[in-house]
């Protein structure tokens, strides 16, 4: 008798606790002490007055091809290490479709590499990632992309020019 009663018991706790863990039942203490702050993702990041564009040799990537067609992280990738830039690696991408022909995801410290890299595709989309201490970036390449900038105007970009932000950039507190 005793021991059903142990066991009646516990098996109350379980199914209570299973209701709490999968929040169909709401917990009776207020959490607020263990809520993730909120990070500012896929925003685009308005750069600092007077940010210049960095030598290719500094940027680090990740091409991911997020279309249908094969092998185009691979040639972007290629074209890209011609001018200096740093593959870390070339994938297909697994997240959501990219709302722009070419994304570069980047962390706060990295703005500069992005902004420079995103100069070398005529429709590219400097967004946050939602981290703070990488500078590796993420180029993602769309369905809608067609190439990059031609190799003539590619020759012009140089390191220390100053670089201009989005119109619908934000201003980000760091």
């Amino acid at each position: 008798m005793i021991f059903g009663s142990i066991g009646l018991v516990l098996t109350l706790f379980l199914v209570l606790g299973l209701l709490w863990f999968t929040n169909i039942l709401p917990f009776p203490m207020k959490r607020d002490f263990s809520t993730a702050a909120e990070q500012e993702e896929n925003v685009v990041p308005c750069l600092v007055e007077g940010t210049t564009s960095v030598e290719p040799s500094s940027i680090t990537v990740r091409v991911y091809n997020a279309s249908t067609r094969t092998g185009l992280a691979g040639n972007v990738g290629g074209k890209l290490s011609e001018y200096g830039i740093v593959i870390s690696d070339e994938l297909n991408w697994g997240g959501s479709e990219p709302q722009a022909p070419v994304v570069v995801y980047s962390s706060l410290n990295a703005l500069p590499q992005a902004y420079t890299l995103a100069r070398m595709f005529p429709s590219a989309t400097v967004l946050l990632d939602g981290t703070t201490d990488t500078e590796v970036l993420d180029l993602v390449l769309g369905q809608e992309f067609t190439e990059m900038r031609p190799d003539g105007e590619l020759a012009e970009l140089q390191a220390g020019q100053e670089l201009t932000n989005p119109e619908n950039c934000v201003v980000i507190e760091r």
